[in-house]
């Protein structure tokens, strides 16, 4: 059976973003994969600092 994720609005919309920025082909399933995987670390690390300040 084959894995399948359902994403959010706003998850797609940061996917995007990511790809806009990097001028990704998402024709390609590489590129969806990288776009995927910058996306989500770059929403690790936005969460992490989050979390950090709300220590302060």
């Amino acid at each position: 059976m084959p894995y399948i994720h359902v994403k959010s609005d706003e998850r797609r919309a940061q996917e995007y973003r990511v790809a806009c920025d990097f001028g990704a082909n998402l024709d390609k399933a590489e590129n969806r994969e990288m776009v995927e995987c910058i996306t989500a670390r770059t929403r690790e690390a936005y969460d992490d600092l989050r979390r950090m300040e709300d220590k302060r």
